[in-house]
């Protein structure tokens, strides 16, 4: 009874410790496919826990049996099958007795590891010592009852590492004696899969640009923290809404129909797009969408990678903006080299010619007094455009300097007016010319550089005549309440388009009449009074009205001076020559015809004129001529710089008086100049007025 009873019992236990592994193996692993959230691996856990209960209770039943002597044909064909099982089966399979020595290896096992590398060897055998401490700690709680599970790395008989999760149970023999039975499944593929898969998530995380993934309709299942940071919504607030979310209205419906159509074929999609972030702001991005397709080739997701490109948008924007303003500024250009070369021929034109009819001895007298009056005006006019140029030229540089000084508002415009009024007395028609002042007690007076405020006051007075062929001009200047001087120019003539306001400012810019009629000027004139209003401290306006007239509007800073004297009126010039019979007056000019013309002018003043052609010869003439009263130093000499000349003649007669006469009028000449040592200055065309009136000072202070 009791030998039946341990027949009984071993049949029985090998079933009991097969149910027993099976359960345990059965949560860990169905416990590992829920960590793991993935419902195939679910299912690979389930049946691999099959594989796993077989596994264990042929390993009892192999235990059971091991010591048997007597066998019958049917128990060896189990045996048989139960061993081809094992070895067919993707796992390891190992049984170690008490001692820890490997006495059972399934066709796995010895395919990774070898069986003679293990069967009858402890850990330490096999292992290194602290993958053996290990182990073998494994191994005697497993032979005290527990039940351990393990992830381990494991070296192969070739040195490869390789992932495991191995669980080890205890198993009794027939005698009733411990054994450890295990079952590895290799997961390196597994955990190197992970590995990737936490790298590419991280770098989604971290990416600069957006990553967005949605379901087949475009509903938002996965937004990275760049979108965040771009949109400016949360996640909880993108989190199963529409993509449209962030669309800013500027596409079409043809823009999405294309690239929908396009995506829903499996192809990628690349363009721009304008969105709307959260606030309402647009931004642009570039944007690349492909399709996620399962294995029947259903598209179950949309990915898409985006870039904000609204800094570069920007910068293009500014760049063909830059090219248009060069381009349109080249064509201003050269349209501005050919008018100026029509605005030069023009005056030189008449000045060549009617200074060769003047050369004619058939020239009736009053003709010659009319065309010497021509040469003159043109020659102003070939002066004004030669300024305006000088004037570009500065303002480019940044060489130009206000000189503020205190201005008579009143006298100013008085004078003004005055100078035009012989425009207006020779015009045929009927042309109205108005002054208005401002009202008060007393006159208005300002500190700012006044030649400057004349200048723009001039030119757009100069404007208004050329652009006004009848009707009324009217100019005047008011004490605003800001404390701000406004200054303006008002006429009836043509007009200008609204569209076209702005760009009269803008240098080299004239505006072309549909009749085709042409109007003389280089298009400098309002750039320079810009800029100069705003060197000043003010602004420069107009507004017009097409075929009605305009008005142009000049604001300045008021700087109130008191007790300010009144300034004189400038009475018309009238040249008196200075008495200088038996004095000697020393030309030094290169040139035979600035000879010339000084020497005519200077005839009525009695002095002997002494010419210098060049530098030495004018400190040869310096030398023979010790009662020389004046010199007139041309400072572009062939040979000898005229800053020279000066210091050599400064150094032997410091009190002999030297005026330069120069074709340079650049700022700050006139103060290089004078600290050179020289007594007056003045500038190339020279004026009678100017010359008789620089000598004259320069012979009174000498004497």
């Amino acid at each position: 009874m009791i030998k039946g009873n341990k027949s009984a019992f071993r049949k029985v236990l090998p079933v009991a410790a097969a149910i027993i592994v099976t359960s345990s193996l059965a949560a860990t692993l169905l416990f590992l496919a829920t960590n793991a959230g993935s419902i195939l691996f679910a299912g690979a856990a389930a049946a691999m826990v099959i594989l796993v209960s077989v596994a264990a209770s042929y390993l009892l039943l192999r235990l059971n049996q091991q010591t048997g002597s007597h066998h019958s044909p049917k128990t060896f064909q189990t045996d048989k099958m139960f061993e081809d099982f094992m070895d067919d089966l993707p796992l390891g399979v190992f049984i170690k007795n008490s001692e820890s020595r490997a006495v059972y290896l399934n066709k796995h096992m010895d395919r990774v590891f070898g069986k003679s590398n293990c069967l009858g060897k402890t850990p330490y055998n096999i292992y290194d010592r602290s993958t053996a401490d290990r182990v073998m700690d494994e191994d005697k709680r497993v032979l005290a009852g527990e039940s351990v599970m393990v992830e381990e790395v494991l070296s192969d008989k070739h040195g490869r590492e390789r992932i495991y999760t191995t669980h080890k149970f205890c198993l009794f023999d027939h005698e009733g004696k411990r054994q450890i039975g295990g079952v590895s499944i290799e997961i390196t593929r597994r955990r190197e899969a992970e590995y990737r898969l936490r790298i590419l998530s991280r770098a989604i995380r971290n990416s600069p640009v957006t990553v967005v993934i949605t379901d087949p309709d475009a509903n938002i299942e996965y937004v990275n923290p760049a979108f965040i940071n771009s949109t400016g919504y949360s996640f909880a607030e993108v989190m199963g809404e529409n993509m449209k979310i962030i669309n800013s209205g500027h596409h079409d419906d043809l823009f999405f129909s294309d690239m929908w159509e396009r995506i829903r074929k499996g192809a990628e999609w690349q363009g721009e797009i304008l969105n709307r972030k959260k606030d309402g702001a647009l931004f642009w991005e570039l944007v690349s969408i492909s399709s996620v397709t399962n294995r029947d080739g259903e598209i179950t997701h949309f990915v898409a990678i985006k870039d904000d490109i609204s800094k570069r948008k920007q910068m293009e924007d500014a760049l063909r903006k830059a090219k248009e303003k060069a381009e349109e500024s080249d064509k201003l250009k050269s349209a501005f080299l050919a008018n100026m070369s029509h605005e030069i021929r023009t005056p030189m034109n008449a000045i060549v010619g009617l200074s060769g009819l003047l050369g004619d001895p058939e020239t009736a007298f009053s003709d010659r007094a009319q065309f010497s009056q021509l040469i003159r005006e043109n020659s102003n006019v070939l002066l004004q455009l030669i300024d305006d140029i000088v004037d570009i030229s500065k303002i480019e540089a940044g060489q130009i300097a206000m000189r503020p000084e205190p201005c008579n508002l009143e006298a100013l415009m008085d004078e003004i007016y005055e100078s035009f009024m012989p425009q207006i007395r020779e015009r045929e028609d009927d042309t109205v010319f108005v002054l208005k002042k401002e009202k008060s007690s007393v006159p208005l007076h300002t500190v700012t550089d006044q030649q400057r405020l004349r200048q723009i006051i001039t030119n757009l007075l100069s404007n208004a005549l050329k652009f006004t062929e009848k009707g009324k001009i009217e100019f005047g200047y008011s004490l605003e309440k800001d404390e701000s001087l406004l200054f303006y120019v008002k006429d009836t003539g043509r007009g200008i388009p609204s569209d076209k306001l702005e760009l009269i400012f803008d240098r080299f810019s004239q505006l072309d009449r549909e009749d085709g009629d042409f109007h003389r000027g280089a298009g400098l004139g309002l750039s320079i009074s810009k800029s100069i209003a705003e060197l000043l401290g003010g602004s420069i306006w107009a507004e017009s009205e097409l075929g009605k007239g305009s008005c142009f509007y000049l604001s300045i800073p008021w700087h109130p001076v008191k007790s300010a004297p009144l300034q004189e009126r400038k009475q018309v010039a009238v040249v008196d020559y200075p008495r200088l019979t038996g004095r000697k007056i020393l030309v030094v000019e290169d040139l035979d015809v600035n000879y010339r013309l000084i020497e005519v002018m200077l005839k009525k003043t009695g002095a002997t004129i002494l010419w210098g052609q060049t530098g030495e010869q004018s400190l040869e003439l310096f030398a023979e001529n010790p009662d020389l009263s004046l010199v007139l130093l041309d400072l572009n000499m062939p040979d000898i710089h005229g800053y020279d000349l000066l210091v050599t003649m400064k150094e032997h007669r410091r009190e002999l008086p030297v005026i330069i006469q120069t074709a340079y009028a650049m700022n700050g000449e006139r103060e290089r100049c004078r600290k050179a040592g020289c007594d007056n200055y003045i500038t190339k065309p020279i004026q009678l007025e100017q010359l008789v009136a620089a000598v004259r000072n320069c012979m009174f202070q000498a004497s």
